[in-house]
């Protein structure tokens, strides 16, 4: 969920590493359930919460052996009943201590599948949406418990799909130089698995109760970021007619040198010359590997989308704002404290940045604008650490988000939200942190493995039930809107934005004056640099 590029400490590694077919089913469970034809065999779902659920569907061939670093291709046909009872393993990755992020430690590299909650599977076309989960392109999985599909299914009548794609070394790393023809995709793989996943849903969910041609794309974080760049690329046009980004923009990216670079220090840590050599590490040799280069100076940005001429011909968000971009609905926005999870879980002292130092950091990434910045959120704030973690939670995610809004509303309706409501936890200070409004999305914020992070508080479910009636109205319609309070559509001169807390209210330009600080700056990654923007989070240090 969280951007992952950050220096400190992986905490305590869990690892239980599962055979490679462990999700295709053996049984284990008792047989019963709606069975279901895809196009590459019969699976069989259970009913749970009041929906039918199919998990660990696989949607592309195992990517072992040859086909590790390469595209994903489609998986061969079965002729017996495939139990779809059990989540595939997670896609390989460190596993971290972290509440937002769970149940990831059972992994394995055949894990290109996906999972299905559906009301019915009949002939009904329900509004289908579809989750890329976040975790900075290299963690998190769709195992997390906070996504369970059964209360956004159930609640709004719609069918709700999660799906898991490659990461790090495994989806991110550009071997077009040392390995030539077939690796040309290499660098983006992760987003071709995502693409492959909606190709399957474009051919196969009509089975399960609905509609190919409503289909929205939702995500978070990294999620949110691979959506957006989806939106960009022609070979998505048609997977998708709506989208949904929570806290991030398709901001995050290498260029082709900087890839290269990386991938040059990893095979030196591997200890490999080649590509046939890397096809023969271990996934422990793998892991092992990836963590060295993370604690290099490459840090946890290290493996991200790549600007490679080949999948992502152009900056996302320049193509946007060129109008080069598949313009949906898009219903986007951001979190009143993003900033708070790093403060909280990782002991960055954010909030406790010297004046001085912030000054010079921020004076390093904007010029001569920084001064009247820091006055401007000083004004605003009664406490200067409030003021830090907001001023950088703009620059990381409201303002790319804001861009992203001002790009698509001229072409397609476009809503806005911010999301306030405040964690109560007893064990950190979370406010309205990055993540927070996922498991108000999903329904699973009452749940044990979510309280710790969004304490507790009887205003929840009414929260809930407006976040999750604003997603799947918007789902359906393309149109958020409830009966009280509407939700206008954002536009350059009003900028109408929801507030999404214990009380639901638009606002017309909210934080105004925080916002017009930074007018004429793109932040399409390149202006201000990104990777710079993150230095605010990790060091207190000045340039």
């Amino acid at each position: 969920m969280s951007q992952r590029a950050l220096e400190v400490t992986l905490g305590l590694l869990l690892l239980f590493l599962v055979p490679s077919d462990c999700f295709r089913g053996a049984g284990s469970r008792a047989a019963g359930g709606a069975i279901v034809e895809t196009s590459n065999g019969r699976v069989q779902g259970e009913t749970e919460k009041g929906v039918l659920v199919f998990r660990g569907i696989r949607f592309a061939a195992p990517v072992t052996g040859s086909l590790r670093f390469r595209p994903p291709v489609p998986p061969s046909r079965w002729t017996e009943i495939q139990p779809a009872l059990d989540f595939a393993p997670a896609c390989p990755q460190l596993v971290e201590i972290d509440p937002t992020e769970n149940n990831n430690s059972v992994m394995g590299e055949d894990c290109l599948a996906l999972n299905v909650w559906t009301p019915l599977a009949d002939s009904k076309k329900r509004p289908v949406m579809v989750w890329i989960h976040g975790g900075g392109f290299i963690g998190g999985s769709a195992r997390n418990t906070w996504y369970d599909g059964a209360s956004l299914a159930r609640r709004g009548d719609v069918v709700v799909v999660t799906l898991q794609y490659r990461l790090g070394a495994w989806g991110f790393l550009e071997l077009s130089e040392i390995g030539g023809q077939g690796y040309e995709e290499s660098g983006n793989l992760g987003l071709l698995d995502q693409m492959a996943a909606l190709k399957w849903v474009k051919q196969n969910i009509r089975a399960f109760g609905g509609d190919p041609n409503n289909v929205t794309l939702f995500g978070q974080s990294a999620g949110a970021g691979s959506v957006g760049i989806l939106m960009t690329l022609p070979a998505a046009s048609g997977l998708f007619q709506k989208a949904i980004l929570e806290s991030g923009a398709p901001k995050e990216f290498n260029d082709k040198q900087r890839a290269l670079e990386v991938t040059k220090a990893f095979l030196k840590i591997a200890s490999v010359n080649n590509a046939s050599e890397l096809q023969g590490l271990s996934l422990n040799e793998l892991r092992d590997a990836q963590k060295r280069l993370f604690d290099s100076s490459f840090g946890y940005s290290a493996f991200r989308p790549v600007l490679d001429g080949v999948v992502i011909k152009e900056i996302p968000m320049q193509a946007f704002a060129a109008g080069r971009a598949a313009f949906v609905p898009l219903l986007l926005g951001t979190n009143r404290d993003e900033i708070r999870l790093w403060s909280a879980l990782y002991d960055l002292p954010i909030d406790e940045k010297p004046r001085p130092v912030l000054e010079k950091q921020l004076t390093a990434i904007v010029g001569a604008r920084a001064h009247q910045a820091i006055e401007t959120y000083r004004a605003s704030d009664a406490n200067y650490g409030d003021a830090v973690i907001h001023l950088i939670g703009d620059l990381v995610m409201r303002l790319p988000s804001i861009r992203l809004a001002e790009s698509n509303s001229p072409h397609q309706p476009t809503y806005m939200y911010t999301f306030v409501y405040r964690s109560t936890s007893s064990y950190k200070r979370f406010d309205s942190s990055h993540s927070m409004e996922i498991p108000f999305v999903f329904g699973t914020a009452d749940d044990l493995d979510a309280i710790v992070f969004t304490g507790r508080n009887t205003a929840k479910k009414a929260l809930i039930g407006q976040v999750q009636e604003a997603w799947t109205n918007f789902a359906r319609t393309g149109n958020p809107s409830r009966a009280n309070p509407s939700w206008p559509t954002y536009n350059q001169n009003t900028r109408a934005t929801m507030q999404l807390g214990v009380s639901c209210s638009v606002i017309n330009d909210p934080n105004s004056a925080e916002r017009a600080v930074w007018n004429m700056l793109p932040f399409d990654g390149i202006t201000p640099k990104g990777a710079m923007m993150w230095q605010l989070v990790y060091s207190n240090r000045a340039p």
